[in-house]
This record gives structure tokens, sequence and C-alpha cells, in this order.
């Protein structure tokens, strides 16, 4: 598994794979293959992905701590 951190921030804020894929527009099965490293993430979708879960924990997150 590619993104073991962004795995761990969506765990700890209780978010499915299936809330982000829905949040980016796209399905279930890109998602898991994004978060996999099967398929990258563009820099909009990681931003998109860095606010909600900063939302979420109520802390900002920045993309390095997610994706790098």
């Amino acid at each position: 598994m590619k993104y073991k951190k962004l795995r761990g921030y969506r765990m700890m804020t209780n978010t499915s794979q299936l809330d982000l894929a829905n949040m980016l527009g796209i399905s279930l099965t890109a998602y898991s293959h994004k978060e996999t490293g099967r398929i990258k993430f563009n820099a909009e979708q990681m931003k998109c992905i860095r606010d909600y879960l900063s939302e979420k924990l109520g802390q900002p997150l920045t993309i390095d701590e997610l994706f790098f």
C-alpha cells in the first residue's frame, strides 16, 4: 500500500474510501487504485482530500503529511 499515512488519517476520521471517492467524483474502484498507488492522485485531488480530512480532524494537515 503506497499511501499508508492517508489510509491512517482516513480511518482516524472514520471516513470510508467510498466517502472520498464520492467527494472526488470518481468510482470506488478508481479511488482504491489511487490509495494503493496503482493510479496517481492529481494535485487538485490531493488538495481536496487534505481539506476534507483537516476539517474532520479539526486541525490542519499538509499534503506532505498525507501523501509523502
